[in-house]
């Protein structure tokens, strides 16, 4: 439990202060040197580590644990003038200017050079510190900047000369006889940022992911040569964006990056105040977990972080505790403190610009005190999910050339799913394509628009073995390279799940009608024909009320497929959800958002349950779990008459009254 700081953006020498504050906080962590090229090398291979040993020395006296960052992310102005070429070639024919970061090239030798004699320097310097470093952080945040350098493309193309020794093949795949686009010779491939060729630009940015798995790589194998066996590797991975982590991250394949790491780590940022809903915690740390399908470290969240973020104070609480419900064994604020010049002067931390202790800093110390004697209950939890929820970096490309609408994004689909498990209390685990998804009980799958023969072979056998597959539209409809499949939709799974389709558009004026209950349909809308499906829903219009809107089909097994053709309200997707659970004979909680459930198994093998109030009024809920231990009353629970909750335990059937912004923790026997 801890926090980034950096002594070398501190307007004044406060080290003893900051580490004591911290330590009274019940913090025992800090992150630090991930973004201070300059200041460790502030001349061409003349190297001032001055700050580093600083803080190195006095977390060894406060007893600190310390996490160091390969500082390669932002690069120096003299390597910029030393070797302009690094800067990265946007995808509009520009390159970027100098002061931000990732915006370079990842491919070039030189940038890589000198990231090398970087690290082996700083690794040099660490290694006396083997007692106070417990691990590094690779990079930060690491995305494809600069992927459009001549040298990337190079490697692009001589990857393609690799999968497709006869360039005719290529051609065919990728259906560049439209509008003259064929390559008749590997030495003619133009540049990728012109392509109107939905398939090869998806194929780049698979390539650009491969650069992110490769640049990783190439800094762990450093590092590893310095690093002792008890050290981990880490990295940050972020998420989509828009104000705040909004889905899967686009440009990074993250499990495939996560193969040279021994702890996947995630930064989750997310709205607070009336806006918290716990929702950017709860996927952040689901799709954390699936990376290396393990526990995770939370490497960054918001203490108070960007204006419009400031939590009251119970807030802070229940966020830590709610990435820790999700099974983060490490909860990281970014940052110590705030920053008093340049870009993130508004992005604040623990302490304010007075650097004094105040509001955040007494919830942040009130939690890490509490948290720091619950810490056994907590450590290496273990999640048993029976719904996972399939996420497709391909299909995502291929939803960004062939998009539905300006709106509706591969994100926005997958939180739609996502959001309305997460309001029913529906814990779900985060699959890939690769993954053997064969223990659910239930898949679900969003907007699967680039699947391969292999990946739908596997859903296909995920049904016919008795699981239960809910698939939404856009889903099976192009392969691995964006073809479209020229039989009928959606590829392969017409028989098992028992419809079809070859007509789609965008409603206009068109309602679901599903249990008697109409809701509007928007943004997409397939008509799907029946065969022998069972007929969930139906479209309300004067054409179009001929066509299915949602069908299921059961499978010999005892499973189904259920195939949703069209988009619409959350609330109604939930009964199409808990009809889809039924069949698959899971028990819904009674509880829904905002009282929202958690539970996992602890390295004692106990069951722990977290109830969460993602609200500013007081909730009352029924615990329904076996008779428990009561972990913490830390401005949690009104006791209510005639219950156990004065002896400190709770049995089934036990009313709890959950104040404002406040949880419950209950252990089982």
């Amino acid at each position: 439990y801890g926090a980034a700081f950096y002594d070398e953006y501190m307007p004044y020498e406060r080290m003893d202060t900051d580490f004591a504050l911290m330590k009274k906080a019940g913090m025992n962590l800090i992150r630090i040197a991930e973004s201070t090229w300059s200041t460790w090398e502030p001349h061409d291979n003349v190297f001032d580590f001055s700050h580093l040993t600083a803080m190195l020395d006095k977390a060894r006296e406060y007893n600190l644990h310390v996490i160091v960052g390969t500082p390669t992310y932002a690069i120096p102005s003299w390597l910029m003038k030393k070797h302009p070429e690094i800067m990265e070639e946007t995808g509009d024919f520009r390159r970027s200017p100098y002061g931000g970061r990732q915006m370079f090239d990842l491919t070039n030798p030189d940038y890589r050079f000198y990231c090398e004699r970087l690290i082996r320097h700083e690794m040099e310097v660490v290694s006396q510190y083997k007692d106070v470093v417990i691990g590094f952080q690779l990079d930060n945040e690491t995305h494809n900047s600069g992927a459009y350098s001549p040298l990337a493309q190079k490697l692009f193309v001589e990857s393609l000369k690799k999968k497709y020794p006869d360039i005719k093949d290529f051609n065919h795949e990728f259906g560049l006889d439209y509008w003259s686009n064929r390559i008749n010779s590997w030495e003619d491939f133009p540049d990728v940022r012109g392509t109107i060729n939905g398939s090869l630009a998806a194929a780049y940015r698979a390539f650009q992911r491969g650069i992110i798995n490769d640049f990783l790589s190439f800094e762990a194998s450093i590092v590893r040569e310095y690093a002792e066996p008890t050290q981990f590797i880490t990295h940050n991975f972020d998420f989509g964006w828009d104000e705040w982590s909004v889905g899967p991250q686009p440009n990074v394949d993250q499990p495939a990056a996560a193969k040279v790491l021994d702890i996947a780590g995630a930064d989750i940022y997310h709205p607070s105040e009336d806006a918290l809903t716990g929702r950017e915690m709860s996927f952040g740390g689901d799709i954390a977990r699936s990376i290396k399908k393990d526990n995770y470290f939370v490497l960054e969240t918001e203490a108070q972080g960007n204006p419009g973020w400031l939590p009251y104070p119970d807030q802070i609480r229940l966020q830590a505790f709610s990435h820790i419900a999700s099974g983060a064994d490490c909860v990281e604020y970014w940052h110590w403190h705030s920053i008093h010049n340049s870009f993130e002067t508004y992005w604040k931390g623990v302490l304010s610009h007075n650097l004094r202790p105040g509001m955040i800093y007494n919830s942040v110390s009130d939690f890490g005190n509490e948290v720091k004697e619950l810490a056994p209950h907590f450590l290496h939890l273990k999640k048993e999910n029976k719904v996972a929820i399939l996420i497709d970096r391909r299909s995502m490309d291929g939803l960004l050339s062939f998009p539905i609408s300006d709106s509706l994004s591969y994100n926005k689909i997958f939180r739609w799913f996502y959001d309305a498990c997460y309001e029913m209390n529906v814990e779900t685990d985060i699959v890939y394509s690769e993954d053997d998804f064969s223990s659910y009980s239930v898949l679900l799958v969003p907007a699967l628009y680039s699947a391969s023969d292999e990946t739908i072979a596997k859903l296909r056998q995920f049904a016919e073995q008795g699981g239960h597959l809910v698939l939404s539209f856009k889903s099976c409809f192009a392969n691995e390279n964006m073809k479209v499949y020229h039989d009928d939709q959606p590829h392969n799974l017409t028989d098992v799940s028992g419809m079809t389709y070859d007509l789609f558009t965008k409603p206009q004026n068109v309602n679901l009608v599903i249990s008697s209950k109409a809701a509007p349909v928007s943004e997409w809308m397939e008509l799907l024909e029946p065969a022998t499906a069972e007929i969930w829903a139906s479209y309300d219009h004067a054409y179009w009320d001929q066509y299915a809107a949602i069908t299921n089909q059961k499978t010999p097994a005892g499973g189904s497929v259920t195939y949703i053709g069209c988009y619409f309200e959350k609330d109604v997707l939930k009964e199409v959800l808990r009809k889809a659970f039924k069949e698959a004979s899971l028990s819904l909680p009674s509880l829904s958002f905002p009282v929202i459930h958690k539970e996992g198994i602890n390295t004692q093998e106990k069951k722990v349950h977290f109830y969460f109030n993602y609200s500013g009024k007081e909730q009352t809920l029924l615990y329904e779990g076996k008779t428990g231990t009561i972990l913490s009353l830390n401005h949690t629970v009104a006791k209510p008459e005639e219950s156990s909750l004065s002896m400190g335990t709770l049995k089934s059937g036990d009313s709890v009254s959950l104040k404002p912004w406040n949880l419950l923790m209950v252990e089982e026997f």
